[in-house]
């Protein structure tokens, strides 16, 4: 099915250009002889952390850093909060005809596409999309209202025109064209523009249209339904490695051994079962999860892009520090470089999920490191599997399947 809808768009689109039916024909046939129609799409990404970041609540001093305000006896301190925004992975896509380049979010937790127009009134960096410069833009009644989760929310209005991800075109797709960001914190210094949504929702309530996802499976443009991320490896001196992200497929040169799958156990997002959450091998919660069939001390773990660390309950992740004996800064838990640390382990779908010092420590300077675990604020049944996690493991998304596969993950 999706070959036949790959055979008639093209036979369209070649057919409006002059071409004859036969050599459109024959131009698919040696395509198709040489395997590379649809084919997994790689689209490259990347993050803006700077190569020299200085740690929240940390002043430079010598060759070192040293907290810039005392620890107390509960282990906090005040600080300055750090720009996670900076950790999160964009890309390039193009929109309108001819192509506007416009770099987004690839985010899991959310469903709808936005990006933001000339009447936003941006300046420095950003890229806006002029709607009176493509030949191919409809716009649409009405105004949305989009959350962007914590960060605030955007408006704008509706219109339809065509989306190119890679070499894959949603033609007349409806998106929001953004004309309001006054609400959506840190966005003026921001590395990207607008998002484009990857979450496991067949409609797209916000707007009441296709999820980007669900427009390219029903398009036929993907050889499978599912799409993976690869990260590449993070440090203070050298800052983040570009990766990517890749649709209709994986790619084998970025993990080993088998893909463990697990069924995902809601609707709205991409969660997991969890069985288990250890510390050094003792369980980090006792009690029975609150959801319901949950097995006692696990919970739900969310797997999340736009998240930068591992994320937690609040009082797991405050058991979790007092056990590694980490010390809260604004948010952040810091521990000296040098301490040993317990493995930190998820298990899922029958396999053990393992973080070790090294995995841990995600921001280092001098003396200090910063660890990859950060509490949600509020206490819940559910972890958030953040870039943190993607990074260390090679994470498929199956939409089709509703479930995700993770393998071993191998990096650069």
């Amino acid at each position: 099915q999706a070959s036949a809808h790959f055979l008639l768009r093209t036979l369209l689109r070649y057919s409006r250009s002059g071409m004859t039916a036969v050599s459109v024909l024959g131009l698919l046939l040696g395509v198709q002889i040489f395997g590379l129609a649809l084919a997994s799409i790689r689209v490259p990404i990347a993050t803006s952390m700077p190569r020299q970041l200085q740690l929240p609540g940390f002043q430079k001093e010598d060759a070192f850093l040293k907290p810039s305000a005392p620890i107390t006896e509960n282990g906090s301190a005040a600080a300055v909060p750090l720009d996670v925004q900076n950790l999160l992975y964009h890309g390039k896509i193009q929109v309108g005809t001819p192509g506007q380049s416009i770099s987004v979010l690839f985010l899991t937790s959310f469903n709808y596409f936005w990006v933001p127009n000339v009447d936003a009134g941006l300046t420095g960096n950003h890229s806006v999309f002029d709607a009176s410069q493509s030949s191919t833009h409809v716009p649409l009644p009405g105004r949305v209202v989009l959350s962007v989760g914590s960060l605030g929310v955007v408006t704008g209005g509706l219109c339809r025109d065509d989306v190119s991800i890679g070499s894959l075109t949603l033609a007349n797709y409806t998106f929001a064209e953004v004309d309001n960001t006054g609400l959506l914190q840190r966005y003026e210094n921001a590395a990207w523009d607008g998002i484009l949504g990857l979450g496991v929702a067949r409609s797209n309530g916000a707007v009441g249209v296709p999820t980007p996802m669900e427009a390219l499976v029903q398009g036929g443009l993907l050889d499978k339904p599912i799409f993976a991320f690869h990260l590449g490896r993070c440090s203070l001196e050298d800052g983040c490695l570009g990766g990517e992200l890749v649709l209709g497929g994986v790619e084998a040169e970025h993990y080993s051994g088998d893909f463990t799958f697990m069924n995902l156990v809601r609707d709205d997002s991409w969660a997991i079962q969890l069985d288990a959450v250890t510390v050094g091998g003792r369980p980090l919660r006792s009690s029975s999860a609150e959801l319901e069939g949950a097995a006692p001390g696990g919970g739900v773990a969310v797997v999340d892009s736009g998240v930068p660390l591992l994320m937690g309950p609040e009082e797991d992740v405050t058991r979790l520090a007092r056990m590694v004996g980490a010390a809260s800064v604004n948010g952040l838990y810091v521990v000296r470089c040098d301490k040993e640390l317990p493995s930190l382990v998820f298990s899922a779908g029958g396999r053990d999920f393992s973080f070790n010092a090294e995995d841990l420590r995600v921001l280092r300077r001098g003396d200090w490191c910063v660890l990859g675990v950060q509490s949600l604020g509020f206490q819940s049944d559910a972890w958030v599997l953040g870039l943190a996690f993607m990074r260390k493991y090679y994470v498929q998304f199956d939409w089709g399947a509703r479930r995700i596969g993770v393998a071993e993950g191998k990096q650069a």
